[in-house]
């Protein structure tokens, strides 16, 4: 089930994506499975989503059921939860 994006260099691990509201009208599946970088952090794994990289920091995450920093190391079997968050009035 894996698809776009893969990082390309070291070991590789698969991770588990859902994207949560106004982010699930991108390109990807709701739940998409991932192949990434052993040594990934959230971030790398973010900029290879092809999003604006003026929007990633907008972008909140959730790593196993808690909120994560961008700088949060990943590993095998992580499920993420990718929300945009958005304002106005």
């Amino acid at each position: 089930m894996s698809a776009l994006p893969v990082i390309q260099t070291g070991a590789e691990m698969k991770i588990n994506v859902e994207f949560v509201g106004a982010i699930s009208c991108g390109p990807h599946q709701k739940k998409q499975d991932f192949d990434v970088n052993d040594k990934a952090s959230v971030r790398d794994f973010l900029e290879t989503l092809h999003f604006d990289k003026a929007h990633l920091d907008f972008i909140q995450v959730v790593k196993n059921g808690t909120r994560c920093a961008h700088s949060d190391a990943l590993k095998a079997g992580d499920r993420l939860e990718l929300m945009l968050m958005v304002g106005g009035g």
